[in-house]
């Protein structure tokens, strides 16, 4: 048998239940595989199967030198992911997703210059929103007009790409099936091969994995915006407790996060050991794989989350 499932890419088969792509025999001809029909229409959790490492991705893309489309949502936008955006060596556009969520009055163009600024990047850079497919056909047009016929697309677990592709799909009404779509990470374990129409062939791949990721489990949460103002020694709880900033000075805070659950201000008497100094005002404290918080005032941040998964920056949403 040389199908491939169309939700992860791995070849499917018919011997071995506990091994990825397998079928029952008498399914043999399914499009997708056991364990993305129960994601699918269950909504069953992937675990204990892994994707190729960064390495192995890496590798097949540089090696094979086709065009790469690069997606990383605003919430996730940190050194860690430029550094594997650096690392693909073809040409590339990298595309920033998700961004309905972003307040109006943050212009596209000033997002696109604070990327291109804080994080150096050189190359093209695209908007698009998530579960909206506006920025889809402005991609599309790009693709068009540089001759692109082949590219891969490219991103964290869960930063939209098999979305991505579906969205190209429905814009050129193609024939070709939907991509199986999963809040859960590692849905795509190898690369899956679609014909979106004559001119323009695409490639889904396996999500690449934060190595400091603060919440493996964020990938099926939610996404919220809050805004509160701190007084000198309030306590922000986010999502029931998981996370606790304490904050010396008054400052008003905006908050995006992937997480699920209460998230509340108080003053409480309780024990951060871990201090992040903001020497400027207009400061993110970005936690790696969660979100950030964009704090007004400069001042002391203490909070009990080790500092290996914060990056400190420039606002994204300055003044």
């Amino acid at each position: 048998m040389n199908k491939i499932c169309y939700g992860c890419g791995a070849k499917l088969q018919t011997k071995n239940k506990d091994e990825v792509g397998y079928i029952p025999p008498h399914k043999s001809d399914s499009t997708y595989c056991m364990r993305c029909f129960r994601m699918i229409h269950y909504g069953e959790s992937n675990k204990g199967y892994l994707p190729k490492t960064k390495e192995q991705i890496i590798k097949r893309v540089n090696g094979d030198k086709k065009f790469a489309i690069f997606l990383v949502d605003f919430l996730n936008l940190n050194q860690e992911v430029i550094d594997i955006y650096n690392s693909i060596k073809c040409e590339k556009l990298l595309v920033i997703n998700k961004c309905e969520l972003i307040p109006n009055e943050i212009y596209k163009r000033k997002l696109i210059d604070y990327v291109r600024d804080e994080y150096h990047v050189d190359g093209d850079i695209k908007i698009k929103g998530g579960t909206k497919n506006h920025g889809i056909n402005s991609i599309y047009r790009y693709l068009t007009e540089r001759g692109i016929e082949e590219t891969f697309v490219l991103g964290l677990s869960n930063s939209g790409k098999s979305t991505f592709i579906n969205d190209l799909i429905h814009i050129n009404k193609s024939k070709a099936k939907p991509i199986n779509t999963n809040s859960k990470a590692n849905t795509t374990l190898d690369f899956i091969k679609v014909k979106i129409d004559e001119d323009l062939i695409v490639y889904d791949s396996p999500g690449f994995i934060l190595e400091n990721n603060a919440d493996s489990d964020a990938y099926d949460q939610y996404i919220k915006t809050l805004t509160f103002n701190m007084k000198s020694g309030e306590v922000i709880s986010l999502i029931n407790g998981k996370y606790y900033f304490k904050f010396s000075e008054d400052t008003p805070i905006n908050i995006f996060i992937n997480g699920k659950g209460k998230h509340k201000k108080y003053y409480k008497e309780i024990e951060l050991r871990n201090n992040v100094e903001l020497d400027n005002d207009n400061m993110d404290i970005v936690i790696l794989g969660v979100g950030f918080i964009r704090i007004k005032n400069k001042g002391i941040v203490k909070t009990n989350v080790d500092t290996k998964y914060i990056e400190i920056r420039n606002s994204m949403f300055g003044e």
